[in-house]
């Protein structure tokens, strides 16, 4: 009688461990769907700020050399208005920089 019992615990032991097995391999399909699902938002959000950040990059790239055309326009104007003051100028930087830079 003891046999009797057995088997069919043994069977339903068995078909609890296929059981288990299959409901394994549903959550480790359906994480590794997500864990993708994540990774391409990831990946879309990265390209995203990256773009941004390349935008904003070219817009202060666009600034600076705004910027410095001016300055450099100005300069150029000073120069014509007052060449006398402007040598002057250029020698005493280029003086002062030789001392600063220069060997004791």
């Amino acid at each position: 009688m003891a046999m009797t019992k057995t088997n069919p615990d043994v069977n339903d032991l068995s078909a609890q461990i296929d059981a288990l097995k299959a409901d394994i391999s549903r959550i480790t399909t359906t994480l590794t769907e997500i864990g993708s699902a994540k990774k391409d938002a990831a990946v879309a959000s990265a390209r995203e700020g990256a773009a941004t950040l390349r935008a904003e990059g070219a817009k202060q790239v666009e600034y600076a050399q705004a910027t410095a055309e001016e300055y450099g326009a100005q300069a150029a104007d000073a120069i014509r208005r007052q060449p006398a003051a402007a040598v002057g100028i250029a020698v005493a930087a280029g003086f002062l920089a030789g001392m600063l830079t220069g060997r004791k």
